[in-house]
């Protein structure tokens, strides 16, 4: 596969790869079984915020270990990062029109991090800390962590690692909510903040767990006290991982290059041998961005506290009904049925949920009855029951939109009068209320002509 260094013009840098899939033997990029080797051994990655990416070196490395793509390009792009300086993002972008169900990438098994081959190489050194993480009820998160601890231990081993030039290859900036302080949580919705101040706890646990770790001397111990270091590994794994299955994560080395999308350009597949294959979902054209679906759902606060991004292309976000959990639960609905659309529409399932609410606070027979007929699809009397309670529902929902918008206001004066290059993770926060902000509007209009 051949490949360029090509500067662009307007504004971005292209990695070019010029020929489709063919046969190699690829040096193998997973390591051999991990022997301790310190920080002062060899040259680490530098992960200060201002950092420079080493893309072009990955790209090279992902040739030598058998990675493949076929009509796309690695490009960077670059933003305002609303302090005066600039945010680079390097994505995969079509470099030719590729017909549905092409090949577009292909990354060979030995490349991929696979938290069940990690568990199983590590077990002596995870064991105690999945017991302990297992304790906290954080079962769901060990091959997360399982993740982490070999970021860590590849960072360690410097120049050494097979995954060297990968690691030098990545953000070291970050907005998620591991990323994020008090402060930053103090400027959003208690819906975002909850979500992002669990991120944080997660990166919280981690690193106690990590102390499991140490005490067979695994991670070395100038490591574990840089919050710095951890930190960076922990945004790392969190933001570049996806779910396979339940119980596996992995990272996919170029893969994780893909960017998010609702409705993504491209689907994952795995091959007999473990290999990843990355197939356009689509006719696409070319200049055009490849996108995967993240995991988790895909409401802008959960992408921003999960990931550190604003997806300006959602349709709409969570309604920030936080009061009415039970309910929700109730009637087997989540933040991701409980739309409000940027268009002013609102997803049904609010209708129901802030009617059984209502029900419940006036008869519980009536609410018994209202959700019988929601369970059992029974359209015809669940209706009659929103005909009776419009105008009660209606009330409801609009009181909630303008408590909501003064909320959105007062965050708005909280946030200007902190110091944007104090907390830097601002300026992705004022968008992100922004856009719900005038979501609400939207929505507040709509009502308005009720």
């Amino acid at each position: 596969m051949t490949k360029a260094f090509l500067f662009a013009a307007g504004g971005y840098f292209l990695l070019k790869s010029t020929s489709a899939f063919q046969a190699t033997s690829p040096a193998a990029a997973r390591s051999s079984p991990l022997v301790r080797l310190h920080s002062s051994v060899a040259s680490v990655v530098s992960v200060g915020e201002d950092a420079a990416r080493d893309v072009g070196s990955m790209d090279m490395w992902a040739t030598n270990v058998g990675i493949q793509r076929d009509g796309c390009d690695l490009t960077a792009t670059y933003e305002d990062d609303g302090y005066g300086g600039m945010t680079e993002d390097w994505s995969l972008v079509t470099s030719q029109p590729i017909s549905a169900g092409s090949p577009v990438l292909f990354v060979p098994a030995d490349a991929i991090l696979s938290s069940g081959i990690i568990r199983n190489e590590l077990y002596t050194f995870l064991s105690s800390a999945e017991a302990s993480l297992t304790d906290l009820g954080m079962e769901k998160d060990i091959p997360l962590f399982a993740l982490f601890v070999k970021v860590l231990a590849e960072y360690e081993r410097g120049e050494m690692s097979s995954y060297y030039y990968w690691l030098n290859s990545l953000p070291r900036k970050f907005n998620n909510g591991a990323a994020m302080t008090y402060s930053c949580f103090e400027c959003l919705l208690p819906y975002a903040a909850q979500l992002a101040e669990t991120e944080r706890n997660t990166f919280s646990k981690f690193r106690e767990a990590l102390d499991m770790v140490l005490v067979t001397g695994f991670i070395d111990k100038k490591t574990r006290s840089n919050m710095n270091v951890l930190k960076w590994a922990f945004n790392v794994v969190a933001t570049r991982s996806f779910v396979v299955w339940e119980g596996e994560r992995m990272i996919v080395p170029m893969g994780d290059f893909f960017n998010h999308g609702t409705e993504p350009e491209v689907t994952i597949d795995h091959d007999e041998d473990g290999n990843c294959v990355f197939y356009s979902a689509s006719d696409i054209p070319a200049g055009y961005p490849l996108r995967i679906k993240y995991s988790g759902p895909s409401d802008p606060s959960a992408l921003l506290a999960k990931y550190g991004f604003l997806d300006e292309q959602a349709l709409g976000t969570f309604c920030k009904m936080m009061n009415m959990q039970t309910e929700m639960t109730d009637l087997g609905l989540t933040a991701s049925n409980m739309l409000f659309y940027s268009n002013g529409e609102i997803a049904p399932e609010v209708y129901d949920c802030v009617l059984y609410s209502i029900l419940g606070g006036s008869d519980p027979s009536l609410q018994q009855q209202f959700y019988d007929a929601y369970t059992s699809g029974d359209e015809e009397t669940k209706q009659s029951f929103h005909n009776q309670y419009w105008e009660y529902t209606l009330q409801t929902i609009r009181e909630h939109v303008d408590q909501t918008l003064q909320d959105l206001y007062a965050l708005s004066v909280r946030a200007s009068e902190k110091d944007v290059v104090t907390h830097p993770r601002l300026p992705v926060i004022l968008k992100h209320n922004e856009f719900v902000t005038n979501a609400f509007y939207s929505v507040r209009d709509q009502l308005n002509q009720m």
